[in-house]
């Protein structure tokens, strides 16, 4: 019997979730893609009282504000880059015609996702896009859940991984992790890691989009190895790496981030032109 593999996406998948369901299409597989209608079921005034526990109401104003005053422009100049660096429109053909089966659910996180994933009998679920998964959606799948995380795991953990690395000089941070997904936050078992050169004139999105080419290649070598029957090597993670987990950035990190062109006169990528 061919693999079957199911990818999760949350809403309207964008061209670096496409590019990902276009390779996983090409391999020697049966898939289905589950799409969440919202990325979460946590009501939006629960998730603002936690994170207001989680780290104060100072910082939970400064992250809004950031994020409204920043980070709305920061993602509609990103989007349009993705959108030419990808061709979005060519992937968004392939995709209408693509006739692969979607099953709808309301989040993620969600009983329907995990009763898809059963009915499906899915070998292989990946996260393509939406937030942390719960056990009883990621322990769904027959083999394992496997994501890809823009950054260097379990280096460094949660969001907006690359942009930290430019923000505070820690190329060591830029690049993708492909690994299993657990209980913890991108702290699963390693299948893959790399990382783009970093050139001069380079942001954060260019290093994204470079990163997600590699990683997107390494996920298809997995699950190809996975439809051969073989299991894939899993990198030693030395016992001395440091480990940090990095989340949403806030105003004063937006500010920095843009005052430096997005990561373009960044330590990092200036150091990197010099040495050019």
């Amino acid at each position: 019997m061919s693999l079957r593999v199911a990818a999760l996406i949350s809403g309207e998948p964008g061209p670096a979730e496409l590019w990902t369901l276009h390779a996983l299409a090409a391999e020697p597989v049966e898939m289905i893609v589950v799409r969440a209608e919202r990325p979460t079921g946590i009501p939006a005034r629960k998730r603002l009282e936690r994170l207001r526990r989680e780290i104060g109401a100072v910082r939970l104003i400064s992250r809004i504000v950031g994020n409204r005053v920043f980070g709305s422009w920061d993602a509609r100049v990103r989007d349009r880059q993705l959108e030419l660096l990808f061709d979005g429109e060519e992937l968004r053909s392939w995709w209408r015609a693509s006739g692969i089966r979607v099953v709808r659910s309301p989040f993620l996180n969600h009983d329907a996702t995990r009763e898809a994933l059963v009915e499906y009998r899915a070998d292989l679920v990946v996260r393509v896009s939406g937030g942390v998964l719960l056990r009883k959606v990621f322990s769904a799948a027959r083999i394992a859940t496997l994501n890809i995380h823009h950054g260097i795991a379990p280096r460094v953990r949660g969001m907006w991984s690359i942009p930290w690395g430019l923000i505070e000089n820690r190329p060591d941070w830029i690049g993708g992790t492909v690994h299993v997904i657990d209980e913890g936050i991108d702290t699963g078992d390693v299948l893959w890691r790399g990382a783009p050169q970093i050139a001069a004139g380079d942001t954060g999105t260019t290093l994204f989009f470079r990163t997600h080419l590699e990683a997107v290649r390494a996920l298809a070598g997995i699950v190809r190895e996975y439809a051969r029957g073989a299991r894939p090597g899993v990198t030693a993670i030395p016992d001395s790496e440091e480990s940090v987990y990095r989340t949403a950035p806030e105003f004063g990190d937006w500010l920095q981030y843009l005052t430096a062109a997005r990561g373009r006169n960044c330590a990092a990528v200036l150091r990197t032109g010099v040495e050019c």
